[in-house]
């Protein structure tokens, strides 16, 4: 089946999909809230964000060396606290990581920070940001994964890397731990958070 017939099927499947969840679903998309007892910290709702996708499946961004061909290469976080912090940190070349890039200079260090993340995803899907969270010793964000539009020409074989950068108004000392939950839909509640290791995600 030629990709672009696969991908109308998909998107129809998936949207019926959306509307047989709609009446058991006690979650909303733009109201999402994460349930008591969660595990996490303190909800962070004043930040500002900025979310960009790269045409392959490349790094976005790199802490350190650039990660030799063959290694694992996309995934992984890294908080920029201040500008030695931001001096640690490599972007790629090309308009996605240039305005990655970008943002994450203008941050004002000394009475803010930023956040970075990014993950592979399949080229006919995306990503949606839930939600961050404050603990004593890091963060926990939340993600989610749906179908891009039937008119967006991709191959369901093919990945790509979306990033995103949070822009907090504080700054965290010492932070040493980092977990992500991530949904493959955005119909229902995240996945248990675990550590942030970078793998794939639908």
């Amino acid at each position: 089946m030629p990709d672009w017939s696969r991908r109308r099927a998909l998107h129809a499947l998936g949207t019926a999909t959306a509307v047989a969840l709609a009446g058991c679903s006690s979650s909303d998309d733009d109201g999402f809230e994460e349930p008591p007892g969660g595990g996490r910290g303190d909800r962070v709702t004043d930040y500002e964000l900025r979310t960009v996708r790269a045409s392959a499946a490349e790094p976005v961004f790199w802490k350190g060396e650039r990660p030799a061909d063959g290694e694992p290469s996309v995934g992984g976080h890294a908080y920029v606290a201040t500008e030695d912090d931001l001096a640690d940190v490599s972007f790629g070349d090309g308009g996605p990581a240039e305005e990655l890039e970008a943002f994450v200079r203008a941050t004002d260090y000394g009475s803010e920070s930023a956040l970075l993340q990014q993950r592979p995803v399949r080229e006919c899907y995306d990503l949606r940001f839930r939600g961050v969270w404050r603990e004593d010793d890091g963060f926990q964000t939340s993600f989610c994964s749906y179908l891009r539009p039937a008119d967006v020409a991709c191959s369901s074989g093919d990945r790509q890397t979306v990033a995103v950068a949070i822009r907090f108004p504080f700054v965290e000392d010492d932070v040493t731990s980092m977990g992500s939950s991530w949904s493959s839909s955005c119909d229902r509640r995240p996945d248990p958070v675990v550590a942030d290791s970078g793998g794939d995600e639908s």
